[in-house]
Parts: structure tokens; C-alpha cells; sequence
């Protein structure tokens, strides 16, 4: 009777053959860098290397390239390669994405497709991805899939399904490694071989290792004096009164903030490639149009990036509509000063350097929200949380256990020890209670921070009353009576726009919440949608949520609603803080059906356009009257005012430069006088800013936020 190893010497197919294994395929990471994933590629698992060879063959290519793939039922598939490279194929380290956006191959895969040493690309996934010759070591001896999680979960992996088991075994037996045997695996001659080869981890040294392992003895390096003064600066009250939300930071084409095993910028190198787009310096709609060249942003996405790099304090305003980074933020994203970036961050940001003290073992990005929650009193969601971690990374403070956990390092340790952390709450020293000590002396709501409440909740299923009255408070920021209603059988917030009787509408909104980002199918019922608008007699309907998928879209058309994503309904508090729309202008808003916003956009562009003309217009009636050798004692005529201003883009209207010097010249702004057809400077601009501000806190008194 044949035993198994008979078997496998009778039945066995040819082996594998063997060539020296070259020096960049035994390239061999440290556990901790390796990838928690292995890609999957279309078709049967004895085809795999040939469809991974067509791919690779493909290349160079950049975005937008099409190959044709044959699926495991024999149809072909027009994949895009752009997908395979950055899904599949790049935490293995068989492509790289130069700085051009184009994929190329990676030397180990050139020099596999040079001599298709299945030998030498198996050594050479062993030091790239976790757990690959330590399945295939475990593999002959398991039966149950079940069992293979419980071994992935003691080396730090915690897999909820068997999916990457299914994807290494695919590997393995493309690549001769092993064979079934009914309702097992055996090793072949090749994959006993590869095992004689390569260094094997146990869960112990998978657990302790790390990247930073390596540091007997670490330190701190000097923070810059600048940054050392605004850590000094760091009071008790100072540190309550940092920001809680730091915003969308572009990660590339298609990225979206996603932390990817292996694709994808870090996310220093992200905030460097916006600083780098921007340049020597460019107004906004120059700025737009390169970072949508670059990075295939959108004109909401661009303004969300535009607003949080403006209060990172990485983008200023250095010239009059125009801006640029600022030199002192630039000297942080240079190589070295990871670091000292932490250190500005904390001092604008919350919970920054005071999570690093609640991950000394593996802790989860919920633990740490629930923590920012419960002890800090900061609503942050898991994208807020994950881009702190982010940048902790970047600087050797913490180390990514797995795909939700995290570890403070020595490094992180000792940074924790040196700057001032905010109290918890519960444990105030100056005798406030802990909603006093949260909200003391906080400025009225900015766009700023009701963007970072709608976040916080937007993706979280057990928040949905906080998420309701973020979205109310949110309409009421931009001019609304928003009445927080919720409940079973009536809608969650009733918008009414105080107008003239003529002008007045209302509209309900209903507001979801989705842990996966996409609101759910059956989550939305438009038959009970439409009881509540005319239980209330709304003219409009309108859904908010962090996102929607196709049929949804389509449903909103065909009952008449309006869809807003939770990062469109943030640009547009952006955008309105600094030029708001007058409620007769937002009805566009509830207009539309579906998720088109390029009307709203257009409506805010023109506020935008209008105060960019008056702002221009004091800028030309300031110089002229301090320049040396004026005209007309200072004046300027109303037809060299239109000269002065023909290179805006668009050029403005002879009407709308006529109304903004009516505006200039009244009464209450009191910026120009008109003499003639001439037009003199009246007061400081700094003068003109105080009585518009003024008007604006006589006002207050009306505001509901």
C-alpha cells in the first residue's frame, strides 16, 4: 500500500525547476512591514502565473489602461490595470507606482519574468507578506478552515473570514508548492524545499517584532525653537481650545484618506504632494485646476482640502486672492522633522500626543474613538482617529499591530512624557465641572467645527440622535429654522426658510448614518418619506449620509429628492462661512434631484466672485492713494477702475463693478466717496472690516448656533 509520500512521488507532476535564487527575490522585510494581504487575480489557480505574467507584461502603463484577462469560466474581462496594480499586485511588491502615477514592475518581478523561478518569487513573497510559509508549514496538518484563522489570529492576524487563507493556498499551488489530495493538502518536493530555505516566524516573534525593535536606546531629538514655543504656550486652557477636526487630507487618485496595505502615500508624503502642487503659489481656481490634473480631485473634494491645509497652517493667503505654503510648515515635512510635525500638531489639535499614552499594548482605532469620546469629551470618527495614527506612524511614535490595532513605541512613549496633555475628563484641577471645562470660553460654532460633528457621527450606527442634530445645527449655521424632530413615524429635522410669505419653503430631511460609509438599500423607505413631507406640507426632500450607491440615486430622482453626502454638506459650510448664500439662493439646494451640487457650486462661486471684486476694488482705491505720484489727488475714474480690473477671470460686469462701488460708498461701509465719475479711498481698510463687523454682532442677537 502506497503512504503518502509514495503518492506523491507516483502521481506527482513534474517539479518545479530550480535556478539560483537571485539576491532581490530573497530581499526579506521585517514581520511588521510585511503586507496583511496577498492579491487575487482572475482565473484557474493553474493559470494564475500566466495571468500575473500578462499583467506585468503590461507594464509601464498609467491611468486609465485596459488589459484583457480570462476569468476561471473561460470569459474574458477587460480589467483595469490601474486597479490590479494598486489592489492586488503592490502589497506583494510586484509593482511600484512611480511619481508619474505610471505602474512599472518591481526588480524581483522583472528578474521572475526573466526566468519564471517559481522558486525565487516564492522566497521572495515569504519576506513580503505575513503569514505565507507559515501557512504552508501549517497547511498538510489542518483540516478545518476554522483552524487556520485561530493560527493567522496567533500571529497577530485577525481575519474574520477565510479569504486570504483561500488566496494563499491559490499562490502555493500555482506555484508547485503543494497539491490536494482529496480533502487535504501534501507538500511537494518543491515546497519541502522552500521551507529548507526560509526563515520561518512563531507567534511569539511575530507579536514582538517591530520596526523599531531595532532601538536599544532611543531619544527625542530637539524640537526646532519655534515649535518649542508653541508647545510652552500649551496652557491647560490652550489645550482645550484646539481644534478637534483636522479634515480631508488627499491620499492620490481614487485613495480617499483609505489606508490600504501597501497602496497609497503616507500620509506626510500626502500633505507634502498638495504643498508641492500649490508651488511657488496660485490663486484658488489655479490651484483647483492642478490638483484635478494631479490627483482627479473634485471641486467640493478641493474645497474640503483647501480649508483643512488652510487651518493645518500648511497654506496661507501670501498675496492679495493668492495663495502659498508657508515656509515654516515646509521645514516640518522635510525628511527628519517627522517629529517635530507631531509636536506642531498637537499644539493645534486635539487628541494628538494623548492617545499615544492609551496604546502601550494593541488597541483598536474604536477603543481610541470611544476613549477621545468618553475621557476627552472629542466626538472623533474612525477617519479623524486613523489620520492622527497616520501621522504618529510616519513618525516611528506608534506601530500598526494589524489592520485595526495600534502600539505606542518607546519612541511614542517618551513623547507622551514630554509635552503637556490635556486632563481628563472628571479630573479637573481648577474645580469646573466637565461640560464647563469642555466648553469654556468656546468661540461661536464654526464651519470647522460642525463639519467635524457631522463626521464624527456620519459613520458610526449607534449615533444616530447625535448625528440628527449635528445636520440641525448645521442648516441653522446656514440661515434655517432647523427643528430636531426624529422619532418613529416623524422626520428627523424640519428646515423652514424664514422668508416673506411668497418666498417661503420648508423641506424635511432625513439623515442616516452608516458604519461602511454607503447607507443601505433598505434603510431608506421613500413611500414613508413622502407622508412626512406632506404631514408637513414641505415643498422639498432631502437625504443626508456619508454615501449612497447606484439605486439609490436612483430612486431619489424618481421620488423627487435631494441626496447630500456628509463631505459635500461640510464643503458647503466651508464655502458659506466665508461667502454665505441668502436663503432665496439656497432653494437651488432642494431644487435638484439626486446629487448634483453644480448649481449650488455655481451660486456659491458668484459670492465668492463678488466679494473677490469689492476686496479688489479697496485694494485698487488703497494703493492709489498712497502711491507716490497719484492721479487726481488719489482718485481713480470709473473707467480705469474697469481697466485695472480686466484680468479677473471672469472679468467682472460693468453692473456688478457699479454695485460694489455703490456698496463701497455707503452710508453704513463708509470704504470710497464718489466725486464725479472718480472714485477717492474714505477710510482704513482695517476701519471698513470693524463696521461690517460690528453690524454683524449687532445681529448675533438672531443667531441660533
Amino acid at each position: 500500500m502506497l503512504g503518502p509520500a509514495d503518492k506523491r512521488a507516483w502521481c506527482r507532476t513534474p517539479p518545479v525547476r530550480f535556478v539560483p535564487v537571485d539576491p532581490v527575490s530573497s530581499e526579506r522585510k521585517p514581520w511588521a512591514e510585511r503586507s496583511h494581504t496577498i492579491g487575487a487575480l482572475p482565473g484557474k489557480r493553474d493559470n494564475l502565473l500566466a495571468v500575473l505574467r500578462v499583467v506585468l507584461e503590461s507594464l509601464p502603463a498609467g491611468p486609465g489602461t485596459r488589459v484583457s484577462l480570462v476569468r476561471a469560466d473561460g470569459a474574458s474581462v477587460d480589467a483595469d490595470l490601474e486597479e490590479v496594480c494598486k489592489r492586488q499586485l503592490s502589497a506583494m511588491g510586484m509593482v511600484s507606482r512611480r511619481r508619474d502615477g505610471v505602474w512599472v514592475p518591481t526588480a524581483a518581478a522583472s528578474s521572475w519574468l526573466a526566468d519564471e523561478s517559481s522558486q525565487s518569487l516564492a522566497v521572495y513573497l515569504q519576506g513580503r507578506v505575513k503569514f505565507f510559509g507559515e501557512l504552508l508549514q501549517a497547511l498538510p496538518e489542518t483540516r478545518a478552515r476554522a483552524d487556520l484563522l485561530e493560527q493567522a489570529k496567533s500571529f497577530g492576524l485577525f481575519w474574520t473570514s477565510p479569504d486570504q487563507i483561500h488566496r494563499r493556498i491559490t499562490w502555493f499551488t500555482a506555484l508547485g508548492l503543494v497539491e490536494r489530495w482529496g480533502n487535504r493538502y501534501v507538500l511537494t518536493t518543491s515546497g519541502e524545499a522552500f521551507l529548507g530555505k526560509v526563515v520561518l516566524a512563531s507567534p511569539d516573534e511575530a507579536a514582538k517584532t517591530s520596526p523599531f525593535a531595532q532601538l536599544d536606546e532611543v531619544e527625542l531629538p530637539e524640537p526646532a525653537d519655534w515649535v518649542a514655543r508653541r508647545v510652552r504656550e500649551l496652557t491647560p486652557v490652550a489645550l482645550r481650545r484646539r481644534k478637534s477636526l483636522i479634515g480631508y487630507i488627499p491620499r492620490g487618485r481614487n485613495a480617499r484618506g483609505r489606508d490600504e496595505a501597501g497602496a497609497g502615500q503616507s500620509l506626510i508624503e500626502s500633505v507634502k504632494a498638495v504643498c508641492d502642487i500649490l508651488g511657488s503659489g496660485a490663486n484658488a481656481e489655479e490651484f483647483f485646476e492642478r490638483c484635478n490634473a494631479r490627483l482627479g480631485m473634485k471641486k467640493s473634494s478641493f474645497s474640503s482640502t483647501l480649508h483643512s491645509f488652510r487651518h493645518l497652517g500648511a497654506i496661507d493667503l501670501v498675496a492679495f486672492q493668492r495663495y502659498g505654503v508657508s515656509a515654516e510648515f515646509a521645514g516640518l515635512l522635510e525628511l527628519g522633522n517627522e517629529i517635530d510635525l507631531v509636536r506642531y500638531l498637537h499644539t493645534r489639535y486635539a487628541f494628538v500626543a494623548e492617545m499615544l499614552g492609551h496604546a502601550d499594548a494593541a488597541t483598536s482605532v474604536g477603543e481610541l474613538v470611544r476613549l477621545a469620546k468618553e475621557q476627552y469629551g472629542q466626538p472623533l470618527s474612525d477617519a479623524e482617529v486613523r489620520t492622527r495614527l497616520g501621522f504618529l506612524g510616519d513618525a516611528g511614535l506608534v506601530e500598526r499591530i494589524d489592520w485595526m490595532r495600534y502600539r505606542t513605541t518607546e519612541l511614542g512613549r517618551l513623547l507622551a512624557a514630554e509635552l503637556p496633555l490635556s486632563e481628563l475628563l472628571g479630573e479637573r484641577v481648577d474645580g469646573a465641572t466637565d461640560e464647563q471645562a469642555v466648553n469654556a470660553d468656546e468661540p461661536p460654532a464654526t464651519a470647522e467645527t460642525l463639519a467635524g460633528q457631522l463626521r464624527a457621527c456620519a459613520y458610526r450606527s449607534d449615533a444616530s440622535e447625535e448625528f440628527e442634530a449635528a445636520v440641525a445645527t448645521t442648516f441653522r449655521f446656514l440661515g434655517f429654522r432647523a427643528e430636531h424632530l426624529g422619532g418613529s413615524g416623524r422626520t428627523d429635522v424640519l428646515l423652514t426658510a424664514e422668508l416673506a410669505a411668497t418666498e417661503r419653503y420648508q423641506a424635511i430631511v432625513e439623515v442616516k448614518s452608516s458604519a461602511t460609509g454607503m447607507v443601505a438599500e433598505n434603510s431608506i423607505k421613500f413611500d414613508a418619506l413622502k407622508d412626512h413631507q406632506r404631514k408637513h406640507l414641505a415643498d422639498y426632500g432631502l437625504i443626508v449620509g456619508p454615501g449612497f450607491g447606484g439605486r439609490i440615486r436612483e430612486w431619489a430622482v424618481n421620488n423627487g429628492f435631494t441626496l447630500l453626502t456628509v463631505d459635500d454638506l461640510a464643503a458647503l459650510l466651508g464655502r458659506h462661512q466665508i461667502s454665505p448664500l441668502t436663503l432665496t439662493e439656497l432653494r437651488v439646494l432642494f431644487e435638484r434631484t439626486g446629487d448634483d451640487l453644480t448649481d449650488i457650486e455655481e451660486q456659491y462661486n458668484g459670492a465668492e466672485r463678488s466679494i473677490d471684486l469689492i476686496t479688489r476694488l479697496m485694494d485698487l482705491l488703497y494703493n492709489e492713494a498712497n502711491d507716490e505720484e497719484p492721479l487726481k489727488g488719489g482718485a481713480i475714474s470709473r473707467e480705469n477702475i474697469s481697466y485695472a480690473l480686466r484680468s479677473m477671470n471672469p472679468r467682472p460686469t460693468k453692473a456688478a463693478i457699479d454695485e460694489s462701488l455703490q456698496l463701497l460708498t455707503h452710508d453704513l461701509v463708509r470704504g470710497a466717496f464718489q466725486d464725479g465719475p472718480h472714485y477717492r479711498l474714505a477710510d482704513a481698510p482695517s476701519n471698513v472690516m470693524r463696521r461690517l463687523a460690528g453690524l454683524g454682532m449687532a445681529l448675533g442677537r438672531f443667531q441660533r448656533v
